[in-house]
């Protein structure tokens, strides 16, 4: 079964730089990428559920991973172990 990755953002440059670089790391994992769109004081469920304090965020398969704005080579790192 493919790993869920989800992408906890806000709309900003940050976050869409943290989106576009998990799609770059994961490129032909097969994985499925999810942006989880969170504005305001509002946030998604699976962010309450999880724990997000921060966007961006990254969690995979249910578990945060990594929280800020990872360098392409953290994110491959961290995305490689799952």
């Amino acid at each position: 079964m493919a790993r869920k990755i989800e992408v906890f953002t806000a709309g900003w440059p940050l976050c869409n730089d943290t989106l576009k670089m998990v799609k770059e790391a994961t490129r032909g994992c097969g994985c499925e990428i999810i942006e989880r769109r969170c504005s305001g004081e509002v946030c998604c469920d699976e962010a309450i559920r999880y724990g997000v304090k921060t966007v961006p965020t990254i969690a995979v398969d249910g578990v945060i991973v990594f929280e800020g704005k990872p360098t392409m080579e953290q994110a491959r790192t961290i995305l490689s172990r799952w």
